[in-house]
């Protein structure tokens, strides 16, 4: 079985029987691409809408190749629209066996994969795009969607079964952007897990909103240094780690070396 970066709990809950799902903005959109659904970042986007109470959003972008007719004329090969609703179909199935009651929406895209997510983040300002950490393409993928979408991303990526840190099974969050801390307590609430709060000081507008999620375990993390190494030390084997989009050199850094789920949350 593969293994997220946490030894626990690192799908969100997307059991029938849990608590009630909180509606959490807009939908859940993962890519999946010619080789199929990427299972770590399919189940996972798969849980987080269950969880959520959203809907999720299959999409598979790709390249329409022109043939040509018995004429000699140049045309499109219409297999290639087939093959691509053949894979949407299997990630389908897949996510259906995650959640059997979960709403899922599907999208096929005659276009290169950046294109594809930013028309579809834009159809909702509070779409999660969720992409895989196992490709050097995908992390390159995340940067641009970054620099081009206000949606939130999720990049999903496997840890070793042994991985253990300081904040195992919680929800880690530097503590530098507003959306990010928001972002940090509801996911923190969700799962019924704690949160720490990486931060250079104690923040007193984070401190005033840990007041609206009492039962939300907190833990600050006082960074004197430099905020990324103190994410990524505190990151192994968490549940979630959730980041601000202000501080590129940071979060570039830390989706680069992190091998388990982290959350790019973009100031509203």
């Amino acid at each position: 079985m593969k293994l997220f970066r946490s030894w626990q709990g690192a799908l969100p809950d997307a059991r029938s029987d849990s608590r009630p799902a909180e509606v959490d903005g807009g939908p859940v959109i993962v890519l999946v691409d010619e080789r199929g659904a990427e299972p770590d970042a399919l189940d996972w986007a798969a849980a987080e809408a269950a969880e959520r109470g959203s809907e999720l959003r299959i999409v598979h972008a790709f390249r329409w190749p022109r043939v040509s007719d018995p004429l000699g004329n140049s045309t499109i090969d219409l297999r290639a629209r087939e093959g691509a609703e053949a894979i949407v179909a299997e990630a389908v199935r897949r996510a259906r066996r995650i959640a059997p009651s979960l709403r899922i929406t599907t999208a096929v895209h005659p276009a290169r994969p950046v294109p594809a997510l930013v028309a579809e983040a834009r159809r909702s300002e509070l779409a999660l795009v969720v992409l895989s950490h196992n490709s050097k393409f995908e992390r390159t993928l995340a940067r641009r969607l970054v620099r081009r979408t206000t949606a939130s991303l999720a990049v999903i990526g496997l840890s070793p079964r042994a991985s253990i840190g300081p904040s195992a099974g919680r929800v880690v969050v530097a503590g530098e952007t507003s959306a990010a801390i928001e972002f940090g307590f509801r996911s923190a609430r969700r799962r019924g897990i704690g949160l720490t709060i990486v931060h250079p000081s104690l923040d007193e507008a984070a401190h005033i909103r840990q007041t609206a999620y009492p039962e939300v375990d907190v833990r600050w993390v006082f960074a004197a240094g430099a905020v990324g190494s103190a994410v990524l030390a505190e990151s192994t084997a968490a549940a979630l780690t959730v980041l601000g989009a202000n501080r590129r050199h940071t979060l570039y850094d830390v989706l680069r070396l992190a091998r388990g789920p982290v959350v790019v949350a973009p100031a509203r």
